[in-house]
């Protein structure tokens, strides 16, 4: 069997025959030409020993990365490739005040007054944990109903996420599962998603669980869903410039319940009806897919506007309305940095992950067990960040959520964050992460800080 390295070897050898007749045939050179034509040929036999040299070396590399990326893939019963993929993390936390949640805080809370004999908690919490690790898989088919057939699910060891006390072993629990049909035009996913008005996610290793800025800005849930893109209009020439509609159907999903049925459906699922969402992008300077939301964008952007609409029946017999308009953006500024962040306003939003700082209705007088007025609230976050060097990524950023009326308990969050992630060598990371919280209640402000510091390796 001819292999690549015999081939290049006999290339060389035939080179070298034919050189050598072609010498032969011009007849006996000159004398003071055999010098010359001596060290020629020992300059030309040189340079083919290093450009086989060279050659030899490129194909060993070749193999190299053949293999490696061989070793991340299965292939399944029915000849598909399966990529894996993981991040395998251990975040080490400080938490100075009362939040939340002291491993990944979204809020500042009210601490508890100290009791005359037995004390108090106190406001300083530290641990470590490997509940955000996430492990991926992966796969792409051509050739599906006239399309191309892409497939993911991801998975962490978050689950019973607002368990004040965690498990001592994290369980897993899904995060996102796609299936996703692509043609040249249109595009159909259905599975677990973000919300389709709130796409983006900030930069960070630290909030992976429960993403950065949620409660400030950030709607995160992952819910069941079908979504579909048509692109309307694309210009090709120059930048690349398109413009799409997208829609989606949503499990309906309110974190409430009837209040005659504290441990009954969801007030969302009690409504009948399922919630539906709208986006119209424009995109430029990217032909395809925006790059990944973990990556700096190097050159184009995204911006967008979308819409919600959901029903929930929480009390009394009949639905309440729950909606929103909001905005998004994703730009590269050049030189590696690039900006990203969102804004909606909006009324019953907290079955999408943190609207009104994770409230639904306000405060009903002194009766904390029934609901009171629907929230209304006014939410965005901003994030920079720079990658300066391909190892290394670091961004700041703030968000805040403003609920209006004055019966929620909880009636502004504020959160800042500043991040970098380090990649010295394949695959080890290292993270970090401070983040402050304020959080303004009805009866005054609640001030918290967070520390992240993470290790880990990327496969």
């Amino acid at each position: 069997m001819f292999t690549p390295r015999l081939l290049v070897r006999l290339g060389s050898a035939l080179l070298l025959t034919v050189s050598a007749r072609g010498l032969h045939a011009q007849g006996p050179p000159p004398r003071d030409s055999l010098a010359r034509d001596s060290t020629g040929a020992r300059l030309t036999l040189d340079s083919i020993a290093v450009r086989l040299e060279r050659a030899e070396a490129a194909l060993a590399l070749l193999r190299q990365q053949l293999a490696t990326e061989s070793s991340t893939q299965v292939r399944l019963r029915s000849r598909v490739q399966l990529e894996l993929s993981a991040r395998l993390i251990v975040n080490g936390w400080r938490t100075t005040g009362v939040a939340s949640n002291s491993e990944v805080p979204t809020f500042a809370a009210v601490a508890r007054p100290a009791d005359p004999q037995y004390g108090s908690t106190g406001v300083h919490t530290l641990g470590l944990s490997m509940r955000q690790s996430v492990v991926g898989a992966s796969v792409s088919v051509d050739s599906v109903l006239g399309g191309v057939l892409f497939a993911d699910l991801e998975l962490d060891f978050f689950a019973r996420a607002l368990d004040p006390n965690p498990p001592l072993f994290p369980e897993p629990r899904l995060r996102t599962a796609r299936a996703m049909l692509v043609w040249p035009r249109t595009e159909v996913m259905v599975g677990m998603e973000t919300p389709l008005i709130s796409d983006l996610t900030p930069i960070t290793a630290a909030g992976v669980a429960i993403p950065t800025f949620t409660a400030a800005g950030n709607l995160w849930n992952w819910l069941p869903q079908v979504r579909v893109t048509r692109e309307l209009w694309r210009r090709r020439a120059g930048t690349p410039v398109s413009i799409a509609l997208q829609g989606a159907i949503m499990s309906p999903f309110s974190a409430d319940r009837h209040v005659t049925d504290p441990a009954g459906p969801d007030a969302g699922q009690l409504s009948g009806r399922p919630a539906l969402e709208s986006r119209a992008r424009l995109r430029w300077g990217i032909d395809e897919e925006v790059a990944g939301l973990q990556s700096v964008l190097s050159h184009g952007g995204e911006v967008g506007v979308g819409t919600h609409r959901g029903w929930l029946r929480a009390v009394g017999d009949t639905n309440l309305t729950s909606w929103a308009a909001s905005a998004d953006a994703r730009v590269a500024l050049g030189h590696g940095v690039e900006v990203r962040g969102e804004a909606y306003r909006g009324r019953l939003l907290r079955g999408l992950g943190g609207g009104a700082i994770g409230q639904n209705f306000g405060v009903l007088g002194n009766n904390v067990d029934k609901p009171g007025v629907p929230l209304t609230d006014a939410a965005g976050w901003v994030q920079l960040n720079v990658q300066w060097h391909p190892r290394v990524i670091a961004g700041v950023g703030c968000g805040t959520d403003r609920v209006l009326g004055a019966s929620a308990d909880r009636r502004r969050n504020s959160v800042c964050a500043v991040q970098a992630m380090w990649r010295p060598a394949q695959p080890l990371l290292l993270s970090f992460e401070l983040r402050d919280l304020k959080t303004r209640y009805a009866a005054g402000l609640q001030h918290a800080r967070h520390l992240n510091i993470g290790f880990g390796i990327e496969l």
